[in-house]
């Protein structure tokens, strides 16, 4: 199956997107990822993380700044409507249960 994701940095003001193959939702966005942060490696930390930083990081914030904003099913070729672009909180929850 194949999958459309899209990411978004805050920080940078950055919208990503990648087409990838997997079964699963959570493996497309696991794959999707990984371009990702192939593409757009992460800054190095300049200091020690602060205890806010440390207690954002626990709390499920990825450090890198990206988020996954949406994730849909490709269209087919020759297709007339675009991709389905669900919201990532949707479609992965869906997958995870």
């Amino acid at each position: 199956m194949k999958w459309l994701l899209e990411f978004y940095n805050e920080r940078r003001g950055i919208l990503a997107r990648y087409n990838v193959e997997a079964l699963l939702p959570a493996a497309a966005a696991q794959l999707g990822r990984d371009a990702l942060l192939a593409e757009h490696p992460s800054t190095p930390q300049r200091a020690r993380r602060g205890l806010f930083e440390q207690a954002k990081r626990a709390g499920g914030q990825d450090p890198s700044g990206w988020v996954l904003y949406r994730i849909g099913q490709e269209s087919g070729p020759g297709s007339a409507q675009g991709p389905d672009l669900s919201s990532a909180a949707g479609k992965l929850a869906g997958a995870t249960t």
